[in-house]
């Protein structure tokens, strides 16, 4: 029988213990049910604050708290699946430090990749540094699509690209 255990996996050279959620039900925009086997490995936490940390590493407090005879996160959920947009078939993956009680959350949308950009980012003051440089190629007008070659320049070769039309 597999049991969810504290100090199994390292990330950023801490100790964590894991866990995921699949959003299958309307429900999870108000509350978070802990699974039954990790919720036995943590009953420490029932009335505590903890944080949930993004991919983008903003944080949100919210409350550990004992609903319904089940260990889960109701205060402060709401406010991070909203500003989140979470929708119903994505996944969760979250990483508990207990070191410093707070869950690390991935968010996986229904593509199955990981979610970086949300909603609640537009109209922020100061957007996180990327730690490399976004560039973008902008689409052909159609008259030039239908030239057979274009000469593409990148920072160190010049390439051409045939291009099918």
């Amino acid at each position: 029988m597999e049991e969810c255990k504290k100090d199994r996996l390292l990330i950023n050279g801490k100790k964590v213990v894991s866990f995921f959620k699949v959003m299958i039900a309307e429900t999870f925009l108000e509350v978070l049910f802990f699974p039954p086997k990790f919720a036995r490995s943590v009953p420490h936490l029932t009335d505590r604050e903890v944080y949930l940390e993004d991919s983008r590493g903003r944080r949100w407090m919210a409350t550990v708290c004992n609903y319904n005879g089940s260990l889960a996160i109701r205060q402060g959920w709401d406010k991070f699946s909203a500003e989140h947009d979470l929708k119903v078939g994505e996944f969760l993956l979250f990483h508990y430090v207990p070191d410093d009680r707070h869950f690390i959350v991935q968010i996986f949308g229904t593509s199955g990749c990981e979610k970086t950009n949300f909603g609640s980012d537009i109209g922020q003051a100061k957007q996180n540094e990327r730690t490399y440089q976004e560039t973008t190629t902008p689409l052909l007008d159609p008259k030039e699509a239908s030239q057979s070659a274009t000469l593409l320049r990148s920072d160190s070769a010049s390439v051409a690209v045939s291009l099918a039309i």
